[in-house]
C-alpha cells in the first residue's frame, strides 16, 4: 500500500481534492511548492496513521481545518507560505505527537492558546 506521497515543486493547480481523505495507508504526504489554491479539505482529518503533512508553499486560502486535530500520529505540520487565515483551531491541542509545527507566512490571528 502506498506509504509515501512526493508531489513537491511541481505545477499543479487548483483545489486539493477531497479524496484525499482515502489515502488510508500515507504515513507522508508532501504537497509542497505548487500552485494549490482554494481551501484545505477537511477529509486530511480522516487520514489515520499519517505523520508528515507538508502543504506549505502554495496559494491555499481559508481556515486550517479543525478536522487534522484528529490526526493523532501527525509529528510534522507545515502550512507556511500560503494565504491562510482566521486562529488556529482548538483541535490542534490533541496533537500529542506533533514536533513541527510552521505556520509562518500566512495571516493567522488571535491567540495561539491552542498550542499550549
Amino acid at each position: 500500500k502506498l506509504q509515501k506521497l512526493d508531489l513537491s515543486i511541481n505545477n499543479f493547480q487548483g483545489a486539493i481534492p477531497e479524496a484525499i481523505g482515502d489515502l488510508s495507508s500515507v504515513k507522508y504526504l508532501n504537497l509542497m511548492g505548487n500552485n494549490l489554491t482554494e481551501t484545505i479539505p477537511t477529509s486530511l482529518g480522516k487520514v489515520p496513521v499519517i505523520d508528515v503533512l507538508i502543504l506549505g508553499n502554495n496559494a491555499l486560502q481559508g481556515e486550517l481545518p479543525a478536522s487534522i486535530g484528529n490526526l493523532r500520529t501527525l509529528q510534522l505540520l507545515d502550512v507556511g507560505s500560503n494565504m491562510l487565515t482566521s486562529t488556529i483551531p482548538s483541535s490542534f491541542a490533541k496533537l500529542e505527537s506533533l514536533k513541527y509545527l510552521v505556520l509562518e507566512s500566512n495571516k493567522f490571528n488571535g491567540t495561539v492558546d491552542a498550542l499550549e
